[in-house]
């Protein structure tokens, strides 16, 4: 018996052994275990970039054009991007202790707000919930679809900072945790960086200190630049918004390129224009443009789409349009062709229509041509208002921008020109101004 009971501990001793260095075999298997890669069917794609992707702040590309300081009637204002950042930022590192809606007559006295204010100006109305939430990182709920396009902020009347989002109906008045006493000592720091501003009264609307138009006193230091330009690779293109990339048919025709793909149409015209239609929203009712600003922004910035410094500049409520404009030293950059401009339409669920230029900056040079001076602001005011031509009380925003030019397609690197202009925005459209007359 003992016999047996030591065989039987010896068997259940070389089990053991086995056991362990099967256990001990199958470890290193797996460890070092390299799949077949070359066996896989189907193989992983990333569609394409046309630039980094997903490094845009949603709070550049709905940065106002300028920052104007009132004081007592010293007027001061900038167009620079880092001001403006250092100041939007500041606002939403705060807190909203109250908010509520006061009722608008457009002209908005604010008599309770003393002669000192800062304001932040925008070219288009930006729906107060989408900016005070997504740009100024509040925890704010409404369903009020109520916009604005100037916003003020109330550094004096009391010792915490108030927000004023002035539309033309209401007004959203924030009153903040943020001091006041911090804003202005910033602000009295900025303000050695900035240049005399001065006022212009257009209609009854900017009759009020707190809505005239505040524009810069002088323009002549204002320069030209001169870009090599940088074009967009169609193909990157089509792989970051076409899907189905192997049954994709090009197309060539006199004066344009078309691709069509099951999902979608792409033309390219000789002035550098790129389009994309959706098929699968072409019959569904487009979406209202300020409802969808977020899914614009970052559908643009999946891709890399915003290939220069970029700002919300027009909504098109005709036909759904958001207008995205370059712009170059913080002031906007018109193109006759849409050059400059990125613009989206959206579908039911999904982008309908994708439009832009396909030519970014490159390497600045030197700019050998002569540009004429930019007249001052009082000039400008002068000659229109004195202009039997146009009706003044239809002017409704003044600034400096950039006209750019596209050099001749016969040079061997394209070049862009960047020409200084005052540009009226009259009658709900944006004109250059030349020589006293709107083009």
């Amino acid at each position: 018996m003992m016999v047996i009971g030591m065989y039987k501990n010896i068997i259940k001793s070389l089990i053991l052994i086995i056991l362990v260095c099967t256990s001990m075999v199958l470890t290193y298997l797996i460890w070092n275990f390299k799949p077949q890669l070359t066996n896989v069917d189907t193989a992983v794609v990333e569609k394409k970039t046309i630039g980094p992707r997903f490094i845009d702040n949603i709070k550049n590309i709905y940065m106002p054009y300028q920052v104007v300081s009132y004081n007592e009637g010293n007027i001061k204002g900038t167009t620079e991007s880092h001001l403006i950042i250092e100041m939007t930022n500041f606002l939403s590192e705060s807190h909203i202790q109250s908010a509520y809606l006061i009722d608008n007559n457009g002209k908005f006295q604010a008599e309770n707000i003393g002669n000192r204010f800062t304001l932040f100006d925008f070219t288009v109305d930006i729906p107060q919930t989408m900016y005070v939430t997504n740009i100024l990182d509040m925890n704010y709920k409404s369903e009020d679809k109520y916009t604005f396009k100037r916003l003020m902020i109330d550094s004096e009347s009391r010792t915490n900072v108030n927000i004023y989002l002035i539309g033309k109906t209401k007004v959203l008045k924030i009153e903040t945790d943020a001091k006041s006493q911090t804003f202005n000592k910033m602000l009295q720091q900025e303000r050695k960086s900035m240049v005399n501003y001065t006022s212009l009264v257009t209609n009854e609307l900017t009759s009020s200190d707190k809505m005239q138009l505040y524009i810069p006193e002088e323009a002549d230091s204002v320069k030209a630049y001169r870009y090599i330009a940088d074009r967009i690779n169609v193909k990157d293109i089509n792989d970051a918004v076409l899907d189905d990339q192997d049954n994709i048919i090009e197309r060539d025709r006199k004066e344009s390129t078309t691709y069509f793909s099951n999902t979608g149409i792409v033309s390219v015209n000789d002035s550098d224009i790129y389009k994309y239609n959706n098929l699968s929203e072409a019959d569904s009712v487009k979406a209202a443009p300020r409802d969808i600003l977020v899914k614009s922004f970052k559908f643009i910035s999946s891709h890399g789409g915003f290939t220069d410094d970029y700002r919300l500049f027009d909504i098109n409520d005709d036909n759904r349009m958001i207008d995205y404009q370059m712009y170059l030293g913080g002031r906007p950059v018109f193109n006759d062709t849409g050059l400059s401009n990125i613009s989206v339409i959206w579908g039911k669920d999904d982008q309908y229509e994708y439009r832009r230029g396909l030519l970014s900056t490159s390497v600045a040079v030197p700019s050998t041509q002569e540009v004429e001076k930019l007249p001052s602001a009082e000039s400008v005011r002068y000659r229109l208002a004195s202009s039997k031509e146009y009706r003044f009380d239809k002017i409704t925003n003044m600034l400096i921008g950039y006209e750019m030019k596209k050099s001749a397609d016969s040079e061997i690197q394209a070049n862009l020109l960047f020409e200084p202009y005052w540009y009226i925005e009259y009658d709900n459209q944006w004109l250059k101004y030349e020589n006293g007359r709107l083009k």
